[in-house]
């Protein structure tokens, strides 16, 4: 290699002694667009389309889906409990949230006193039926206590819905109790 450079060196002055023809920079110049038109667009350039679409139909799937589900649902409502317990009295929320519990607890003691995982699957069934209509009820509740806080029928009101709750699911417990 030494030897190459050195020879180039020596020989710098005739190297560079002439210009290339006129034509060169154009021949040059066509071989490169050639090269570049045949060039490949990679796997991501061709099928910039059908990712777009790709895409757009996995977002319309997961949206129907959530929707189908009743995710947003269930989003909203921990958002207005949230916002509703953020403008109820302290101990309205301790009442509230007893409630709450009570409820989780007998939920499972359902699940306890059932004979089999299909009856358990169908007393739940039946009774999340019951309670959905109380818990409808409590939704409308806070959003009118949200235009009219501090309006004490309405935390009562509020307050029998979760006693009730409460006491359909203890009806519901008495009767698995007396079929045990």
């Amino acid at each position: 290699m030494k030897r190459i450079e050195d020879k180039i060196k020596d020989n710098l002055n005739l190297l560079n002694a002439e210009e290339p023809d006129s034509s060169h920079l154009e021949r040059f110049s066509d071989k490169l667009d050639r090269f570049h038109a045949t060039q490949h667009e990679n796997w991501f350039q061709r099928n910039e389309l059908v990712l777009k679409m790709a895409a757009a139909l996995a977002i319309f799937i997961t949206i129907g889906t959530l929707l189908y589900t009743g995710t947003f649902s269930r989003w909203r409502t921990v958002l207005t409990e949230q916002i509703v317990a953020a403008e109820l009295p302290a101990e309205v929320r301790e009442v509230m949230q007893y409630y709450n519990v009570i409820t989780e607890q007998k939920v499972e003691e359902i699940d306890k006193l059932a004979i089999s995982q299909d009856e358990a699957d169908r007393v739940k069934k039946m009774a999340l039926a019951e309670l959905k209509d109380l818990e409808l009820a409590r939704l409308e509740l806070e959003k009118e206590y949200t235009k009219q806080p501090g309006n004490e029928r309405i935390m009562n009101a509020m307050l029998a819905n979760q006693q009730r709750k409460s006491e359909i699911l203890d009806k519901i417990l008495h009767t698995l109790n007396q079929v045990n």
